[in-house]
């Protein structure tokens, strides 16, 4: 007997109702058709996951920021120590030595000027930060220039009425990290009389330490410690002078992955083929084969590993991949993208995977709806010792579909 195939482009139940010049027209007619008629194939393509993984969506868009070199970055929190020198009116003399001290507490809430890291928090507590910027800006008030001498900045945790010890007892203990505020080459910083200079220096350990205290649920302070004086001898301040150094840190996502990698996982709930439960059955008998097919573009700074899990029903954000009627697509595996060894992305990787579903795991794509879950466990690149930049733009696009043929007509 002569046999043909005949592909019908259903991707849900709603849309195949509304189809023109293909046949079957629609899941009741394809029933109808079952028994009748020489033997054809009906194909219903159907979506599973369809997804774009980028980094900068993770984020809550009001702490993103970019860099001038075009880097992906977290605006992790602004804070302004400030010393009221004026407290030493009416005169500081000339290389006299003042001890300051200042703090701020740093914590993570829901308010856009504390520390926040979206979707990606999972992420964060797992990874060390390469690249983290302090922006300072160093104000004086005062109509005398100040002195910062061995002034630095570090990160104490606070009592439980938010106290900061004196002298600080900075993390960790024992070595500290401590950030120093100076001109190049120099234990010290001068700010001029009534003026301000801004800079930025890098200070990546104490971010990774403030990072990792305040997502422990301690609570942190930034602190900042010198001595304060003078090189000018006249001038004077006011009661009301201050020394103000403000700070912004910036995390530049450029961050070394453990060796482990790092896993998370996102649902999709979806429309099945829309197949009455006691129909089911019948359709499977009718089954001539079901693929799904996976293809993953890969342009993150990283290597990529997926599975992919459904079950039927709207699961929401439940675990798919523990429901006992779960469906799983193990390792679908992506080359890393070429990285260079300062973990610039040089290219990216693409890569096509097809399983073959057997029997009853196609039984929740017929039904009304499915809830897909996708499980992504980014790894290192080996030649970069497992650190990547992450730039604006950089995203993982995954597209899985599920293609299901059906026997139609009398002859099987």
């Amino acid at each position: 007997m002569h046999k043909s195939t005949l592909t019908i482009c259903f991707v849900t139940a709603a849309s195949i109702a509304g189809s023109s010049g293909c046949e079957p027209a629609s899941i009741s007619e394809a029933r109808d058709q079952l028994g009748r008629g020489g033997e054809r194939i009906a194909e219903y393509v159907l979506p599973v996951a369809r997804d774009t993984f980028d980094v900068e969506s993770l984020l809550d868009s009001a702490v993103v920021t970019v860099t001038s070199d075009s880097l992906l970055g977290i605006k992790l929190d602004s804070r302004s120590l400030v010393y009221g020198v004026g407290f030493f009116a009416p005169f500081v003399s000339f290389l006299d030595s003042i001890p300051i001290v200042a703090f701020q507490e740093m914590v993570q809430n829901e308010d856009l000027d504390q520390l926040d890291f979206g979707d990606i928090e999972d992420v964060v507590r797992q990874v060390d930060f390469n690249d983290a910027r302090l922006r300072l800006n160093v104000t004086n008030t005062g109509d005398i220039a100040a002195v910062l001498v061995d002034f630095t900045l570090g990160v104490a945790e606070l009592d439980a009425s938010g106290q900061l010890a004196l002298p600080p007892v900075y993390q960790p203990l024992g070595t500290p990290i401590l950030v120093p505020v100076s001109e190049p080459g120099s234990n010290s910083l001068r700010v001029a009389a009534n003026s301000d200079t801004s800079f930025t220096i890098q200070g990546s350990a104490l971010v990774n330490l403030l990072v990792d205290m305040i997502l422990d649920e301690r609570r942190t302070a930034l602190v900042g410690a010198g001595i304060i004086t003078t090189d000018s001898p006249t001038g004077q301040i006011e009661a009301s002078d201050v020394i103000s150094v403000e700070t912004e840190l910036v995390a530049v996502l450029d961050f070394t992955l453990p060796d482990t990698g790092v896993v998370f996982t996102k649902n999709t709930t979806r429309d099945g083929l829309g197949v009455d439960s006691v129909e089911v059955p019948l359709l499977l008998e009718r089954l001539q084969r079901a693929d799904v097919i996976t293809d993953v573009l890969n342009n993150l700074p990283f290597g990529v590993d997926l599975d992919i899990a459904f079950a039927p029903g709207d699961l929401g954000d439940g675990d798919v991949f523990a429901n006992p009627n779960a469906v799983i697509i193990s390792g679908i595996e992506v080359d890393t993208s070429v990285v260079n060894p300062a973990g610039q992305l040089v290219s990216g990787q693409s890569s096509t995977a097809l399983v073959t579903l057997v029997g009853n795991e196609v039984s929740a794509l017929l039904r009304d709806t499915f809830t897909a879950g996708v499980r992504v466990r980014v790894l290192g690149a080996s030649t970069s010792g497992r650190r990547g930049v992450v730039r604006v733009g950089a995203a993982a696009l995954l597209q899985s579909e599920a293609r299901i043929q059906l026997r139609l007509g009398a002859s099987q």
